[in-house]
């Protein structure tokens, strides 16, 4: 119920979106069922407004109950969907209603399910559910489909898979593939599917985005961000339950392979930077909790919605 509260968090945070001139998405690495995504945000850019916030306080909740129950943070707290919407909402170029935003939805729902296997022996349910979601959150936005290594590696980290399990995963990552062709191929149109969505363009790219002042501020906040979980990990994985070390184990072989993604698919958006919100939400709550004066943590956060609203309103007048 206490999560409840970030909804006008969100709402506070993300105001800008709902007086903004309406934004056409990028469609370069969207998935075959985003393609409405476009019509949304151009035709109705309030209600395209609302479901962005919606989607991501739906996720920050997530986020919370996956901390609370699986015991990642040293503290009950709900800082994991606090920083998870900081983070999605504090440049410009992150709000927009995009095929990312709805596929991450679906990759906490994998992360989720991937996380309850611990200890369930016989219910190999989870195991297909999160690949079926990952798989999902790829036809909505290509790039997710990096992360399939993700859970295959964290299935052998959470337990002893044995090779029916490994095609369990397998099975549910090619059954959405498998209805959405035969939706294509019902409606005749099937090597539309296989030839523009199956054969998507790969590429190792550097720069990844023009090298402006504009991007180059995002790039060092995250940057600073990853180097303060990197060399936090013992810290991290201190004081919690085997489980706990593993879920978080999981968290940074997610951060890994969300830096392959961007400089494996070419044509990304700067928006592509809001997946580190996810892994970063789950470790910078112990950050947090190390700072032990008040007074200072509210320093901190006062900071942080001061440059946000700095970087929305920079071009205001101009």
């Amino acid at each position: 119920m206490n999560s409840l509260l970030l909804f006008p968090y969100a709402l506070l945070l993300n105001h800008r979106m709902f007086f903004a001139d309406p934004a056409e998405a990028s469609d370069f690495n969207n998935g075959i069922l985003s393609a409405w995504l476009e019509n949304m945000n151009l035709n109705f850019p309030i209600s395209s407004a609302f479901l962005f916030i919606f989607l991501i306080f739906i996720q920050a909740i997530l986020i919370n109950r996956m901390s609370i129950i699986f015991r990642m943070g040293n503290e009950i707290t709900l800082f994991p969907g606090l920083i998870f919407i900081l983070l999605t909402s504090f440049f410009p170029a992150f709000q927009q209603l995009s095929g990312l935003i709805i596929g991450q939805f679906f990759l906490i729902l994998a992360l989720y399910n991937l996380f309850d296997i611990y200890n369930r022996h016989k219910d190999n349910g989870y195991l297909f559910n999160s690949a079926l979601w990952l798989a999902l959150a790829s036809l909505i936005y290509f790039p997710f489909i990096i992360f399939l290594p993700v859970m295959i590696i964290g299935g052998f980290i959470l337990k002893s898979l044995r090779m029916v399990d490994f095609l369990l995963m397998i099975n549910g990552f090619i059954v959405p593939y498998f209805l959405t062709g035969t939706y294509y191929y019902l409606k005749g149109d099937i090597s539309g599917f296989i030839f523009s969505y199956l054969q998507p363009e790969f590429g190792l790219q550097f720069p990844i985005f023009p090298l402006t002042v504009d991007i180059l501020i995002p790039l060092m906040l995250i940057v600073a961000s990853i180097l303060i979980v990197l060399l936090n990990f013992q810290y991290y994985t201190s004081r919690k339950g085997l489980r706990a070390k593993k879920n978080i184990d999981i968290i940074y072989w997610l951060l890994l392979f969300y830096g392959i993604s961007i400089v494996l698919f070419p044509g990304i958006s700067l928006q592509h930077m809001v997946l580190i919100a996810v892994p970063l939400a789950f470790l910078l709550q112990d950050s947090l909790l190390r700072i032990e004066n008040p007074l200072t943590a509210e320093i901190v956060h006062l900071f942080l919605i001061s440059s946000l609203f700095f970087f929305h309103y920079q071009n205001l007048f101009s």
